[in-house]
């Protein structure tokens, strides 16, 4: 069986766990599955031509922000590590893992932290926070791999850390804002909606 069979495998059991939880709530788990599949494509798709951004910062996020049950987080970190085991053992260049991949554990557990304090805000709120989250995450990935990585012997951190701020720092943060903008404009969508569709229901009711 192939490393892909194995992936598939493994995401349809973690992703059927979850469904028959008695823990998690039902009506959030057609959310969550959306959510953390849209994780793993963009994270296994880093190796395309043209792939998509890395969702997995915004999905984290995400999952804090609409998902009532803790059980989400460590099921996509199980999903996660998957995706990156599955890539290493592609042949993909596996230059990003290393010891500091254990760090992300606790950066993609900060940024889900940071969805729940964002529950029940307003939206304006939520895209500060989610921003807020993402440069902490950012700060916290680049910093322990610069540390423990072994990359870097003869870099001076002060010159690692202009590199990385001034390169990649903005785009991670904005693409996150991107995913988490978009959600959240889907989510209001489907609050104006709702009234709408119950109220046709209970009238094609009332003339059956």
């Amino acid at each position: 069986m192939n490393t892909g069979t194995h992936l598939n495998n493994l995401m349809l059991r973690a992703l059927s766990a979850a469904a028959d939880s008695r823990f998690l709530n039902r009506r959030d788990a057609l959310g969550a599955f959306g959510l953390v599949w849209a994780m793993v494509l963009t994270r296994a798709g880093q190796s395309a031509s043209h792939p998509l951004p890395d969702a997995s910062v915004a999905v984290f996020f995400l999952l804090g922000l609409f998902n009532r049950s803790a059980l989400w987080l460590p099921i996509a970190l199980i999903l996660a590590a998957a995706v990156d085991a599955w890539v290493v053992t592609g042949d993909i260049n596996a230059y990003c893992t290393t010891p500091a991949s254990l760090f992300l554990i606790p950066t993609y557990a900060t940024v889900w932290l940071a969805g729940r304090f964002a529950r029940k805000r307003r939206p304006t709120a939520v895209l500060t926070t989610a921003g807020l989250a993402a440069g902490v995450a950012f700060l916290m990935s680049s910093g322990s791999f610069y540390f423990l990585s072994g990359q870097f012997p003869d870099l001076p951190l002060a010159e690692y850390s202009r590199q990385v701020l001034i390169r990649y720092l903005p785009p991670y943060v904005a693409h996150c804002l991107l995913y988490v903008a978009a959600a959240v404009v889907v989510s209001q969508a489907a609050k104006w909606l709702r009234p709408a569709a119950v109220t046709r229901r209970r009238e094609l009711a009332a003339h059956a």
